[in-house]
């Protein structure tokens, strides 16, 4: 598997039309944006963050996420599109599921408990980062008697 660009025709594909035009234009201030666009940038950030957080993980370039959690991005986007109005009618307890089930598989990348494909293109900088490296150890002599009075 590869990384792949969240599209917005794969959100089209998630929610009926008269649901995902109702998200899109519900609830909009005056001249405020179809908000589609942002929630899918937004997801997409929050999801490579995610990933980021694994030392072992590289990410691609781009605004991409591992085609193993594009499922877990829609749903996220699904969500959060849902809670943007008022009415919960949208918000079945079945997308609260799979909402919470998609922010526990994040959860798990992040921890390096769950593998992902690591990207053709990576990013050039080590996102994981490596561990700190004392250069001047020393030893730390902590015993009742010296910490004493502490």
């Amino acid at each position: 598997m590869s990384w792949t660009t969240i599209e917005t025709s794969a959100v089209k594909s998630r929610l009926a039309t008269a649901e995902l035009n109702a998200l899109r234009s519900l609830q909009l201030a005056d001249g405020q944006a179809d908000p589609l666009e942002e929630v899918i940038q937004r997801v997409v950030q929050e999801v490579r963050g995610y990933v980021a957080t694994c030392p072992q993980n590289r990410l691609s370039t781009g605004q991409t996420v591992p085609s193993s959690l594009k499922d877990a991005a829609l749903a996220l986007i699904r969500y959060r599109l849902a809670t943007r109005l008022p009415v919960r009618s949208l918000l079945t307890e079945e997308r609260k599921e799979e909402g919470r089930d998609a922010l526990t598989l994040l959860r798990r990348v992040a921890d390096c408990k769950f593998v992902i494909d690591q990207p053709d293109d990576p990013e050039d900088s080590n996102v994981g980062g490596t561990a700190a490296q004392n250069l001047n150890p020393q030893k730390q002599n902590f015993s009742r008697d010296s910490l004493n009075g502490l």
